[in-house]
């Protein structure tokens, strides 16, 4: 076995230093192992107490390999423990990079629900919607810090994404208490988050409804007169004073949405033209306006 101890006293003096360079498309193996030892740790922690034949960890096991391994089950059955960790260990251990961040974000979006679901008041609040302690996603990231993985969990979507700020940004904006707005960015990030089939025109679209649902709540406007433009003029009737350069800045943004050729009319911008950066610009783009307005209108 080789010694790996990231901070440790051969790394510290650069003697047999670990990878400090951004893994995107291929994860070495201290790596695999890291990622692979944090499921096994949120797994036992989450189960703690329960027998390997307890319906809760059973259904965790049938959901492994049903919809993680495509697996036909038989509903009368017991799953093997042993069988299932050592299929996932394999996959971590030898699989391409995706199919271990499919595997990660499938497990932790399933552990997550389920502490949700059986009432962890000691992890999350629903009546206040929100965590309590660290949740599993933002656990999972400081792996990904440490292990420099260029993706981080955005919401419940690994995405590749590596500025914390940025990453605060969306966040706080899914934490909105108001639904209209948090549905449009909840989408916008699954559109830019899905690695088989993104779709960064739709995303954009979506970034940008949500900072028009953020101005319809504030300004009353509805209908033909709940324009972007019109509704950031608004805002100002209502209190809210923003620097007229910000809102030139916004109404051009806004613009280049929305002209003959923009996303939200689907012509030569959009579609297949629409990347990934423009995409990742917009949602955190209209994730910091929709905080900064929300911030202002608390006021």
């Amino acid at each position: 076995m080789k010694v790996s101890v990231r901070g440790g006293f051969s790394d510290r003096n650069k003697i047999k230093p670990e990878n400090t360079m951004i893994q995107n498309k291929e994860f070495d193996k201290r790596t695999r192992i890291q990622l692979y030892d944090m499921i096994i740790n949120f797994y036992e922690e989450v189960y703690k107490g329960h027998s390997a034949s307890a319906p809760s960890i059973q259904g965790f096991l049938g959901y492994i390999r049903v919809n993680i391994y495509s697996e036909m089950i038989n509903p009368y059955y017991t799953h093997s423990q042993d069988k299932i960790f050592r299929a996932l260990k394999d996959t971590f251990l030898n699989e391409t990079y995706d199919d271990v961040l499919t595997v990660v974000e499938s497990l932790v979006r399933y552990l997550d629900k389920y502490l949700k679901d059986t009432n962890r008041t000691s992890y999350y609040d629903d009546y206040l919607k929100k965590y309590t302690k660290l949740s599993l996603y933002q656990i999972s990231n400081k792996y990904f810090e440490r292990e420099f993985i260029g993706y981080r969990f955005v919401g419940e979507f690994i995405t590749p994404i590596s500025d914390s700020t940025e990453i605060d940004s969306i966040n706080e904006c899914l934490s909105n208490s108001l639904n209209s707005v948090k549905a449009h960015i909840f989408k916008a990030n699954k559109l830019l988050a899905d690695r088989s089939h993104p779709d960064y025109e739709n995303s954009i679209k979506e970034s940008i409804s949500a900072v028009e649902a953020m101005c319809e709540i504030i300004t009353g406007l509805t209908g033909k007169e709940a324009t972007l433009g019109n509704m950031l003029k608004n805002l100002e009737d209502k209190g809210i004073e923003i620097h007229k350069g910000l809102i030139s800045a916004f109404n051009k943004l806004y613009g280049y949405t929305s002209d003959a050729n923009g996303i939200r009319h689907a012509g030569d911008i959009g579609g297949s033209s629409s990347t990934f950066e423009e995409a990742k610009f917009m949602l955190v783009t209209c994730c910091a306006f929709i905080n900064y307005l929300t911030a202002l209108n608390a006021d």
